[in-house]
This record gives C-alpha cells, sequence and structure tokens, in this order.
C-alpha cells in the first residue's frame, strides 16, 4: 500500500487492480482468474502508455504556464513594486534604540528621519501644483518652491552667509567655482548698497572690482579722465546713476563670486529683499543638511508610541485625538470621515490598562482639515503634528485597514509680510509604517479642545477679517469671495515672490510710495519735528523714509524689539531729536521696510474686501491700487476718490491714487500676477497618489503571478532530478498546492 500517498482520484483504479495482482499467490490462481490478471495486466499496460504521452502533456503545458505567468508578474508587479519604493521611505533614515521598562526585552527599534542627510533638494518633491493667497507653486522639490522668507521664522537662514553655508553643505561647490549669475539676489543689489555692506568695498579702487568696473563702463559717460582708480565710495558719490545701478544690468555669468572681495561674509539678510529668494537661488544651500541651520530640524520632545491600530473613514465622532494645528491646538476632534491611527503606549500593554497614552487618535489630513495660518493669511490646513519643528508639518496620509499600513507626508508654509499660511504647499512624501510599528510623535501638549475639524468634502468658508462698510458692502463680499483654483496652464511658470499679497507686490507699493514722496519726507535717516495731536494726545516724531510717527503703535513695537529699543522711545517720546546714528540702530532700514510692506498688506487686505461705489464691484486691480494709495495718503477713512488737495503740492486724493497707480502698473507691466485669489480652504483639498485600492488589484494579481509561476517553475526543476515518473507527479502536484496557497493568501482569501 505504499503507493497510497502517491495516489490521485485519477489514478485510484489502477491501484486497486494493481494491489490485486500483487497480492494474490499464483498458486491460489485458477486458469480463469489468471486469464482474468492477463487481462488486466494488458489494460495496466494500454493505460500506462496512456498516462505517459498525458504525463508529457501535461508537463509541457505546465512550463507554458509557468513561463506566461513569469512574464505577467514581470509587467505587472516590478512598475507597482518600483513605484512604492520610490513614493516612501525614500528619505534618508536613522535607528533609535529605546531601552524598555522590561530590562530582558530588547530595545523598541523606532524609524527617524536622519536630519544630518536630509536637504531641501532630496526630499520627494511636492506632489500636487496649487495656488493660494498669491502665491503658487509647482510639483518640485522643496528648494524649488521655498523663499528664504517661507523658513525665516522656523529656521533663521537670513543668518547664514555664502562662507557659512559652504562650511555647513555637504560636497559643496566651492565658491570660486561659481559665478555671480548664480547668486541673482547680489545681482538686484545697487551699487550703493552693496558698498554699504560688504566689508571694506567702498574703499577698494574701482579697477580692483572687476564687476564693478564693467557695470561703470556701461552706466558712466565716457570722459578723458581714469575713474578706475578712484575708490568705490567716491565713484558712487560723483555719479548717482552709477550708484544706484544695479548690478544684474550686465552679464555676471562672467563673473565668479569671489570678484567681489568679501561678498560671501555677507549675511544674507543685509541684502534687500532677501526673504523673496528660492532656497535653491542661494548656492550651496540646497546641499545643506536641515540639521545645520541656525536653528537646526531635529526631534521635539522624545514621545515614541506604537501603531495599535488603522482604520478608515468609515469611522466617526473620535475625540482622544492627538491632531490638530498651532490655532486650535492639537486634541482637535473628528466628526465624521475618520481615518486615523490608533496610538497605544510603546509597552504595547493593552486596552485595560489605564495610561493616558492608550487609544489615542492621530487623525488623517488626507481627510480632515483644520484653522491654520496666521495675520492676513489665516485658512486651512491639513490636521497633523509637529514632531519635527514648525518649518513643516507631519501629516497621516492614507490609513489602510486591508493593509494594515499608513503613509505620512510634509506640509509647508510660504510667508508674506501679513503673515503666515497655513501649511498648505504638499505633500511631500515621507515615511510609512505597518501595524504595531514604533512612530515618533514629538512632545505631547495635554488637555482637550472644544474645535471639529472639517472634512475635505464640506464647502469651505471665507476668512474673516474686521469688515469695514455696511452691512450690504459685507453681504456683497460674502457674494463675491472666490474660490482657489488650479494654476492655468499658461500660467504654470508663473511663480510669485514673498512680497505678494493678493496680486498685489506691497514692496514694490512701498517703493513707489516712498519715491513719490521723497523730496518733501527725505530717506532712511530722516527725523521730522516733535508735534502733538489730537489735543497732545499723541505726541512724537515722524521718523525713516516712510515718515513713521512714533506714538503709533507698530512703531513701538517694532523698536521695543530692537535691544535698547524701550529706552529710546523713552527718549523719543520725551522730546530729545535722535541722531541718525540711534535713528540706524533702534529703527534700520530693513525694520521700516518691513513694517510699511506689513502696513500695506494690511490695507491691501481689507480694502479688497470694500464696494468700489465707481464700478458697485469690489476693489481689484488697478482700482485696488489707487484706494490704498488714497489710504496711505489722506488716512483709513477718507473719502474714495475725493478731489481736495493734500501735502504734496496741488495733488488731490484722486490724483495721488491714480499716480501711484500708473507708476506701479508701468514698473510691473508683464510681471506675472496669479488669477487665483482666495480667502478659503478649498486649496488646501489636495489628492495624494492615487485612489484607495486604485492599484491594489494589479499589485495582488502580480503576487498570484508571482506565486504560482515561482512554485510551478521549483517543482519542474525538482522533479527533473528524478527519473521515477511517480515521483515527478508528487513534486508537481506539491508544487500546484503551494502555488494555490501562495496565491490566495496574497488576494485575501
Amino acid at each position: 500500500m505504499y503507493l497510497l500517498p502517491y495516489s490521485t482520484p485519477s489514478l485510484l483504479p489502477l491501484f486497486s487492480l494493481r494491489c490485486i495482482y500483487c497480492y494474490i499467490p499464483p498458486q491460489a490462481y485458477s486458469h480463469h482468474s489468471r486469464l482474468g490478471v492477463v487481462a488486466i495486466a494488458t489494460a495496466m499496460n494500454a493505460q500506462k502508455k496512456i498516462r505517459v504521452r498525458t504525463y508529457r502533456l501535461g508537463f509541457v503545458l505546465i512550463k507554458i504556464a509557468a513561463i506566461g505567468l513569469f512574464s505577467v508578474s514581470i509587467v505587472l508587479g516590478f512598475p507597482a513594486i518600483a513605484s512604492a519604493e520610490s513614493e516612501f521611505n525614500s528619505v534618508p533614515t536613522r535607528i533609535w534604540e529605546i531601552p524598555r521598562i522590561d530590562r530582558q526585552a530588547s530595545a523598541a527599534r523606532v524609524l527617524l528621519p536622519d536630519w544630518s542627510q536630509i536637504t531641501f533638494s532630496n526630499l520627494p518633491a511636492v506632489a500636487n501644483s496649487g495656488s493660494w493667497g498669491g502665491r503658487s507653486w509647482l510639483n518640485n522639490t522643496p528648494d524649488q518652491i521655498l523663499q528664504l522668507g517661507d523658513i525665516s521664522e522656523a529656521l533663521k537662514p537670513e543668518l547664514l552667509s555664502l562662507a557659512s553655508v559652504e562650511q555647513l553643505a555637504v560636497s559643496p561647490t566651492n565658491l570660486e567655482n561659481i559665478s555671480l549669475a548664480a547668486f541673482p539676489l547680489a545681482g538686484k543689489q545697487k551699487v550703493a548698497k552693496l558698498a554699504q555692506i560688504v566689508p571694506n568695498l567702498s574703499d577698494l579702487k574701482l579697477r580692483d572690482v572687476a564687476p564693478f568696473a564693467s557695470l561703470a563702463s556701461q552706466v558712466l559717460p565716457r570722459g578723458g579722465f581714469n575713474i578706475g582708480e578712484l575708490p568705490i565710495s567716491q565713484v558712487a558719490s560723483e555719479f548717482p546713476q552709477f550708484a544706484e545701478a544695479s548690478l544684474n544690468q550686465i552679464d555676471l555669468s562672467e563673473f565668479s563670486l569671489t570678484q567681489i572681495p568679501s561678498l560671501s561674509n555677507v549675511n544674507l539678510e543685509q541684502f534687500n529683499s532677501w526673504q523673496g529668494e528660492r532656497l535653491a537661488d542661494i548656492p550651496n544651500l540646497d546641499r545643506m543638511p536641515l540639521s545645520n541651520f541656525p536653528v537646526p530640524v531635529g526631534e521635539f520632545g522624545s514621545t515614541v508610541m506604537r501603531i495599535d491600530a488603522i482604520y478608515s473613514t468609515a469611522e466617526s465622532k473620535r475625540s482622544n485625538t492627538i491632531s490638530g494645528s498651532n490655532i486650535e491646538g492639537f486634541a482637535v476632534k473628528c466628526d465624521r470621515n475618520c481615518a486615523y491611527i490608533e496610538l497605544d503606549d510603546l509597552e504595547n500593554i493593552g486596552r485595560k490598562a489605564t495610561s493616558h497614552l492608550e487609544g489615542k487618535q492621530w487623525i488623517s489630513g488626507k481627510y480632515q482639515e483644520v484653522r491654520g495660518g496666521s495675520g492676513c493669511l489665516t485658512g486651512w490646513e491639513p490636521t497633523g503634528r509637529h514632531p519635527f519643528g514648525e518649518a513643516f508639518k507631519v501629516v497621516v496620509m492614507e490609513p489602510s485597514e486591508t493593509a494594515d499600513t499608513v503613509d505620512t507626508a510634509l506640509y509647508f508654509r510660504f510667508s508674506l509680510p501679513c503673515g503666515n499660511s497655513p501649511y498648505i504647499i504638499g505633500p511631500v512624501p515621507f515615511l510609512s509604517y505597518s501595524a504595531n510599528s514604533p512612530i515618533f510623535v514629538g512632545r505631547l501638549e495635554g488637555g482637550s479642545s472644544n474645535s471639529v475639524s472639517r472634512s475635505k468634502g464640506v464647502a469651505s468658508e471665507p476668512k474673516s477679517f474686521k469688515r469695514s462698510g455696511s452691512n450690504k458692502q459685507v453681504a456683497a463680499t460674502e457674494q463675491n469671495a472666490l474660490p482657489t483654483q488650479q494654476v492655468p496652464e499658461s500660467k504654470r511658470e508663473c511663480v510669485q515672490p514673498a512680497t505678494y499679497v493678493s496680486d498685489v507686490d506691497v514692496a514694490a507699493l512701498s517703493e513707489y510710495l516712498a519715491n513719490f514722496e521723497r523730496k518733501g519726507r527725505g530717506d532712511y535717516q530722516a527725523i521730522g519735528e516733535f508735534v502733538c495731536v489730537r489735543g497732545a494726545r499723541n505726541c512724537g516724531r515722524s521718523l525713516g523714509r516712510y515718515q513713521f510717527m512714533t506714538y503709533r503703535e507698530d512703531v513701538q513695537l517694532a523698536i521695543s524689539s530692537v535691544p535698547g529699543g524701550p529706552d529710546f522711545l523713552k527718549q523719543l517720546s520725551s522730546g530729545k531729536k535722535p541722531t541718525a546714528e540711534e535713528l540706524f540702530q533702534y529703527f534700520p532700514p530693513a525694520l521700516q521696510d518691513k513694517l510699511f510692506q506689513n502696513y500695506l498688506a494690511e490695507s491691501v487686505i481689507s480694502t479688497e474686501q470694500e464696494i468700489d461705489p465707481k464700478t458697485g464691484q469690489l476693489f481689484r486691480g488697478d482700482r485696488l491700487i489707487e484706494r490704498v494709495a488714497q489710504k496711505h495718503f489722506g488716512g483709513r477713512d477718507s473719502k474714495i476718490d475725493a478731489n481736495y488737495s493734500g501735502f504734496l503740492g496741488s495733488y488731490s486724493l484722486k490724483q495721488y491714487g491714480e499716480k501711484v497707480r500708473e507708476l506701479y502698473s508701468n514698473a510691473n507691466a508683464g510681471n506675472c500676477a496669479s488669477n487665483s485669489r482666495n480667502s478659503d480652504s478649498s486649496g488646501t483639498q489636495v489628492g495624494y497618489g492615487s485612489p484607495p485600492g486604485s492599484n491594489s488589484f494589479l499589485v495582488n494579481l502580480s503576487g498570484f503571478a508571482i506565486g504560482i509561476a515561482f512554485s510551478l517553475l521549483l517543482a519542474f526543476g525538482v522533479s527533473a532530478l528524478f527519473s521515477s515518473s511517480k515521483l515527478k507527479s508528487f513534486l508537481v502536484l506539491v508544487g500546484l498546492g503551494a502555488a494555490a496557497a501562495l496565491s490566495m493568501a496574497k488576494l485575501g482569501f
């Protein structure tokens, strides 16, 4: 009976006959029985020949099936695998081992980003293009999107110089091998500005600084004297057109950075308009690890939890959360569509434990959003956390109950003079986890929140402002609120600098306003007379280029932020006239510019919500520029298009606005402006990857094909080592069984 284990239902009749033939002794056979046995043996031999042919045909079919299925697995499997590998866990990581409470247990191994190897250029690209609040971005790496002002509050890049960046970067390019054209921020500076901020530059002879000598040859008239022997300061003093010339008026690609001595030692914050410069346009900054910034990226807090369970959007009414935003806190509740990961203590004590970490919920920001941003840019952003600081937000994206995995992503924000946007630039694929994996959540704030997140399927709400005007005006404002739009194809290369607020370049507008009034008001070191207004309640002086009165609250806050500023304000309030040196120390040009741009940004935001009596619509475009200028000239409550004149000669309020608009429009003709203006959050509703399950069938089908092909090929290969057809049959059957088991497991049965 040794053949029984190798038998199949199709072989059982042969087995029974063979047993009769083998176990009946010959002496017990009668003549008729012998004839019967011979007949049976003849039949068996015939069936054996048929079985051999069938067996050989079956092996041919098995070969064809195995090769075909293996080919299918290559077509279907490899792209899906490659996509999964490239999207997640593509950032450099390190392992943090945490000792267990039970010392006999092995340490917990937590996957963390290795910030000493991560740069803004080697992070994955932002998955989607977008536009919001006057800024637009393309699906590119963060260094191509973010500007210095966007990360200033979190990382302080403006404190760096090109020389320090070169020292801190990984495999940097030597500054001697970098052209001036690769540092466009320097090209935007005027000669007078560079002579002011570059150490000892003003004392050098013009001929010793090749870029300056080339610029002088273009902007200065050719005379009979040799100005190349003069110091740069003297040339700038005697020839104002040279002092006011920008360096990028010449071809900077012909010169290296080091041909302007000590340029690399100037901190970035000393350059005009440094906030609007892309990270990619600062030499070597894209190669500098995030851990090397003046305020480094790193772990904030030390809490590590375990992913206990993963839930989809079918969940609702979740209140034990640790996700939210800086505005609403990090315990924001979720009402519906609450996809989330449930977290537990690292020791895996279980649900019966009463630990304060038990059952915490990190809600998915792919489906839920919360209020975020500041100043003029408050809106909606994905719910999430900041375990690595304020430079970006970590968001749980797609929790998969079937695969027991969850993907995370990073979201960045941008900055304008009037505030910070919500974290809406993303998603940037980050780390992927599976159930029971440890995950770093950072500092747990504790406490509860009355806030409830908003499902991204809900219609967007406009940002709330302190609105002026009648109820009719307010209603018109709400009716005319514009939704966020995708960036049109024709505008895909149109990316506005950080100084834009709702299509208005407040930096440029401030420049035109200042220049327009310059003859009567002076420059950054201008100091007015001590005066009192409103019945001597407000007394002070006008200071600087924009003639800010010292009794203004925003001026006092700005000066107080400077070391020694409070004492300086006391002297001003007593009537003492400051020196030019004191003004430069306590109210420097950069602070004056920022203050005035903030003032204009707030004016733009409030004005664009008012009704223009001339058009019956909200103030937009040229009319918005005119009205902002009128408010600056005549006061916030001045009459629209009034014909009375002010301080500047015979200009009326209306004429003043038109003149500023003309200057601004002429100078900005051809500049890109976003077509998307909005104060709601629909722009934050970004897609991420494919819809759930969109490629899961291909992945499972790939696994099915691989399972069958591998099992059959292995079985065929092993069976070829044996001559016995019975043993070969057995091995092929084993292969078929293994293939079926593997494939059904892959398909989820």
